[in-house]
């Protein structure tokens, strides 16, 4: 359906703005060639771990919720 359309609408174009069609289907075609390279390489995609420090412990200083001396001024 989406070919028919496109041939429909292009066959009344000049062929100057045809050219520009084409072009511009061709930047598409590059566009999305490069995203999809960027998001994988040899064929590996690579994704996020939904927790990267799942299996680490990580420890704050007991007071990390408190207001540094110097700020109390400013509240």
């Amino acid at each position: 359906m989406a070919y028919d359309t496109l041939v429909r609408e292009a066959k009344d174009l000049p062929e100057d703005m045809i050219e520009q069609v084409i072009d511009f289907m061709r930047f598409l075609k590059y566009a999305s060639e490069k995203e999809q390279a960027k998001h994988s390489s040899n064929n590996i995609t690579f994704r996020r771990a939904v927790n990267p420090l799942a299996d680490e412990f990580i420890s704050m200083a007991e007071d990390f919720d408190e207001t540094p001396e110097c700020f109390k001024e400013y509240i």
